[in-house]
């Protein structure tokens, strides 16, 4: 599976078929689910009925709560449930005796400062969504005081 795919998936259940390697197909036939099923879940033109949910979350062996919405419709694949999932993903190599630990560590270890990096930009992109020029003048200033320290600690 290409990396460029991945960045592509628009819904948890899209990227969790994309990184598993498996096509609709393959997991409809596990699960008895047709593909065409499966696509309209992902295209989220219908919610995933509630014994399919059961189905797909043991089958990813992901939390429910993780593949839908409150009106179980899949979720949308932000950065930030991304990361989530791979850390899951990772921790369940781990249980399987996949991944070592040290590499482990050192993968969660990367993926958390993601996520923190994810949840500042969210943050600022919120912030940045209000209409006030005094907003705008903190962001501005605020931005020239990160460059201006950026630039000094190249220097050192």
């Amino acid at each position: 599976m290409s990396t460029n795919n991945l960045l592509n998936a628009k819904t948890i259940l899209e990227y969790l078929v994309m990184v598993n390697e498996r096509s609709y197909s393959a997991i409809g036939r596990e699960l008895n689910i047709t593909p065409q099923q499966i696509s309209d879940w992902i295209k989220k033109r219908r919610p995933i009925p509630q014994e399919r949910l059961k189905s797909l979350s043991d089958y990813f062996e992901i939390d429910e709560s993780y593949l839908v919405d409150e009106k179980n419709f899949t979720k949308n694949l932000d950065p930030i449930n991304k990361i989530d999932i791979q850390m899951l993903l990772i921790k369940k190599r781990i249980n399987d005796g996949v991944e070592e630990t040290e590499s482990y560590l050192e993968q969660i270890e990367k993926l958390h400062k993601e996520k923190a990096k994810q949840i500042r930009i969210g943050r600022l992109a919120s912030i940045l969504h209000h209409d006030d020029e005094e907003i705008d003048r903190g962001i501005d200033l605020f931005l020239t005081e990160m460059e201006q320290l950026i630039r000094e600690k190249r220097t050192d």
